[in-house]
């Protein structure tokens, strides 16, 4: 592949596309399956995010999905379009009038989505990651690494079975390197069991040094439960630093 983009750089998880995508393939079927044993009831409750139940996170993936799927359509016929038809807003609007739809629905809004992105993506030639769009106004391999973030953290919020201790090393350190930017100054991240480190303080500065397993940073990070909180300057009762706006 002749490309001006490492796709294996650290910042992307140190992987190459067709591991990428092999993963992302794998969400899939686990969203799938999360999705058939969500029951009406079930799709009611609510979940960790801030007024969002199991039904506006199936909403929530069915719309990305199929936006990401018409990015990667237009992009290969040269053309660039919104994410979503009217923006933000749109998107917004549609969660909150469509989220309490019946769950059968939802789950075919969902295999709607995803069929539609897995064929588009697959209709890609070999340099079609480089394809400008208008997410991000970046190439098309933005969606490729937001989706892969898109489904492993929502389908931890669907709380089915899939906790973020089963997230690879790779999604894990390519969040943690995408939410840096929530990290205030003064912050080192350290990864306990892989050696890796992300930092926010000045060289000559004393930091506050926030240590837990790579998947635990990248719980906290992204605001996902995990089983064992990262800790800060090795002590459990100290508060962790607060963390700001998602990028």
């Amino acid at each position: 592949m002749s490309t001006s983009i490492d796709y294996t750089a650290p910042e992307y998880g140190g992987v190459d596309v067709p591991e990428r995508l092999k993963e992302i393939r794998a969400a899939h079927d686990r969203l799938r399956a999360a999705a058939a044993e969500i029951t009406e009831e079930g799709a009611r409750e609510a979940v960790h995010l801030p007024g969002w139940t199991r039904g506006h996170v199936l909403i929530h993936l069915a719309d990305l999905s199929r936006a990401f799927a018409r990015q990667a359509r237009y992009a290969a016929e040269g053309k660039s379009v919104e994410v979503y038809d009217g923006g933000r807003p749109t998107r917004d609007r549609r969660i909150e009038e469509l989220h309490g739809e019946p769950v059968a629905w939802l789950r075919e809004q969902l295999e709607e989505g995803l069929t539609a992105l897995e064929e588009a993506w697959d209709a890609l030639g070999p340099d079609g990651w480089e394809l400008p769009c208008s997410y991000r106004n970046s190439p098309l391999f933005a969606t490729q690494l937001a989706w892969w973030r898109e489904t492993e953290l929502h389908t931890v919020d669907l709380t089915v079975g899939y906790g973020s201790a089963e997230w690879s090393t790779a999604l894990s350190s390519h969040v943690v390197s995408f939410l840096k930017g929530r990290l205030p100054q003064g912050v080192v991240l350290h990864a306990e069991d892989t050696g890796q480190e992300w930092s926010t303080a000045a060289e000559d500065a004393t930091p506050v040094v926030v240590r837990g397993s790579l998947r635990a940073l990248a719980a906290w990070i992204s605001g996902r439960p995990h089983p064992v909180l990262p800790v800060a300057d090795g002590d459990p009762a100290a508060a962790l630093p607060e963390l700001t706006a998602w990028p």
